[in-house]
């Protein structure tokens, strides 16, 4: 049975990292309105402003609000901004939610109900839509084959999206956010959180990510950082399934920065990466790139 709450005591935190500048007002305003127009329950909008880039207006539109929470941090960095998100929460569950992406009608209510219903679940992850220029494909398509071969399935795509988890708070602590890479950060959380306990899918698609432009993903520094998150990733605590895969992709990331150099006329950096790759489980497939180097 769903728990209704109030807005004392929301059954919900959702907190939305954001650097409030004036190019994001339109979908940051577009997010906060996909939480409050949930009302099967109390919900908590958390808006973690984070950075100097704010549209001194926008920042004075939220703060006037009653029906949102604002906090404020002088760095501007997006995983500074979900810690301290998590730090915030009071309520029994908590998700994210990006600043340029929304939930869908009763998706929280639809999580709440499922974790309720498994409570030895730490979490649920749904499915949803990644949205470009009006056209929506499916996100976190391999979720369901991700319950029986979770680490397996992140190897071929990340089912943890950033909007698609809602959390159990006395299972998942603020730690578990603390000290992760700038860059590729629910690739690395993903491998975490998976340590926190069993987890429940939810199959109904539950939020849309706009996929924009001037997105981080689309950054060269976020494509360049894969190699080095998936080094981070080896370093936690892995069963030994998860191990080789976090490998084999670590080789494939190598073998795309070696390749990524050459182009560049780097020379003596792509050798280094090619070796690298070459060293690691699955490896031997761009043995054939040799030639190219020499």
């Amino acid at each position: 049975m769903q728990s209704t709450g109030s807005e004392s005591n929301p059954v919900v935190t959702v907190i939305i990292p954001t650097l409030a500048d004036s190019a994001r007002a339109a979908s940051l305003l577009r997010a906060i309105s996909s939480i409050t127009n949930q009302n099967e329950m109390a919900t908590e909008v958390l808006v973690v402003v984070n950075g100097q880039r704010y549209d001194p207006l926008l920042l004075a539109e939220l703060e006037a609000r009653s029906d949102i929470r604002v906090v404020r941090l002088l760095t501007a960095s997006l995983v500074a901004a979900l810690h301290k998100g998590r730090t915030e929460v009071r309520s029994p569950f908590f998700s994210f939610l990006d600043d340029d992406d929304e939930y869908l009608p009763k998706s929280l209510a639809n999580r709440v109900e499922s974790l309720q219903s498994n409570s030895d679940c730490a979490m649920v992850v749904s499915q949803g839509y990644r949205e470009m220029d009006g056209q929506r494909t499916a996100s976190a398509y391999n979720l369901p084959r991700a319950k029986v071969d979770p680490y397996g399935e992140l190897a071929s795509n990340n089912w943890m999206t950033s909007c698609g988890a809602l959390f159990r708070t006395n299972l998942v602590p603020a730690e578990t956010f603390a000290k992760i890479p700038s860059h590729h950060e629910w690739t690395y959380l993903a491998y975490k959180l998976l340590g926190m306990g069993p987890f429940c899918v939810l199959n109904e698609p539950s939020y849309v990510i706009h996929d924009t432009p001037n997105s981080l993903s689309k950054t060269s520094a976020y494509s360049e950082a894969h190699a080095t998150v998936l080094r981070e990733v080896l370093k936690l605590s892995l069963p030994p399934s998860a191990i080789r895969t976090a490998k084999e992709r670590l080789s494939r990331a190598e073998h795309d920065l070696a390749s990524n150099a050459l182009a560049q006329g780097l020379r003596g950096k792509a050798v280094s990466h090619h070796l690298r790759s070459l060293l690691l489980p699955g490896g031997l497939r761009y043995v054939t790139f040799t030639r190219h180097l020499f």
